[in-house]
C-alpha cells in the first residue's frame, strides 16, 4: 500500500471515528510504543487524493492538507422543528364558570368552548360542558371562511360549504359524572379530521383528544383537550 497515514511515519495506525458535540472525534491507535496519541474534536472529515504520485487516497486529520485535491464531508446543523406542526394540551378547571373562545368572524360559538388552536381562517375548540357533577368534553372546528370543507373519519361535512359560521364536531367526546371515574376518549376507529379552504390555501389534518376529571379527584379539571394538526404546504 503505498499510501502513508499523516499521524505516523512507520506505524499501522487504526483510525476510529465518534460523534461528538459540535463534530467528528477521530482518535488514533498506534502499533508501537513510541506513538504519540492524538484526540481532536473537527467540524469535518477531508479525505486527500494522491494525484501526484498515483498512489492510495487515504483520510487526514492534519491541518496542512498533503495533496491538493480533497474531498470533505463537512456537518450540518439539524433541523430546529417543524413550524407545520401544531400542538394542544389544556384543561377547563370548572363547567360552571368555561373560558369563551373568540370568533374570528360573525357568529357565536357553544358555551364553555376555549380556543385550542387557530390556522388561517379555522380554529380548533374544546367545548366542556356539563351540570350537576357532569363534565362533557369534545373538540370541534370552527369555519370563518365560506366555501370551505371538512372531513372527520369517513364522514365529510360540509363538502364546498364549510362556510363561515359553522363549526363541526372533530373528536370523539368524553363523558363522566363522578371524578373518582375519570374517561379519556382518543381518536380511536373515528380517524383523524381534515380541513381545506375552498381554494386549498390553507390545508391541514390532525387528531384531537378528550377528557373528563382525569385527574380522578375533587376538584381536579372537569375537561383535558389534547391533540395537534398538520399544516399541508
Amino acid at each position: 500500500m503505498r499510501g502513508k497515514w499523516a499521524l505516523a511515519a512507520a506505524a499501522v495506525l487504526a483510525l476510529v471515528v465518534v460523534g461528538g458535540v459540535g463534530g467528528l472525534t477521530m482518535r488514533a491507535f498506534a502499533g508501537t510504543a513510541h506513538m504519540k496519541v492524538v484526540t481532536k474534536t473537527v467540524t469535518k472529515l477531508c479525505v486527500y487524493v494522491d494525484k501526484t504520485d498515483g498512489g492510495d487516497s487515504y483520510g487526514d486529520l492534519s491541518v496542512v492538507p498533503k495533496y491538493n485535491h480533497k474531498i470533505c464531508i463537512a456537518g450540518k446543523q439539524g433541523p430546529a422543528g417543524d413550524s407545520s406542526v401544531i400542538t394542544w394540551n389544556k384543561t377547563v378547571q370548572d363547567v360552571t364558570s368555561p373560558p369563551t373562545a373568540k370568533r374570528k368572524a360573525g357568529g357565536g360559538l357553544p358555551v364553555g368552548a376555549t380556543d385550542l388552536a387557530t390556522v388561517g381562517p379555522f380554529t380548533v375548540i374544546g367545548v366542556c360542558t356539563g351540570s350537576d357533577g357532569v363534565a362533557n368534553a369534545v373538540t370541534d372546528i370552527v369555519s370563518a371562511q365560506n366555501g370551505s370543507s371538512m372531513t372527520w373519519g369517513s364522514t365529510t361535512y360540509n363538502l364546498g360549504n364549510f362556510a363561515s359560521g359553522d363549526f363541526n364536531q372533530a373528536s370523539v367526546p368524553a363523558s363522566s359524572n363522578d371524578p373518582a371515574d375519570p374517561v379519556f376518549a382518543g381518536e380511536g376507529s373515528a380517524g383523524e379530521f381534515s380541513v381545506s379552504t375552498g381554494d386549498g390555501t390553507t390545508a391541514f389534518t390532525g387528531s384531537a383528544n378528550n377528557g373528563a376529571y382525569l385527574t380522578g379527584t375533587e376538584g381536579g379539571p372537569a375537561c383535558s383537550f389534547s391533540g395537534y394538526l398538520v399544516m399541508e404546504k
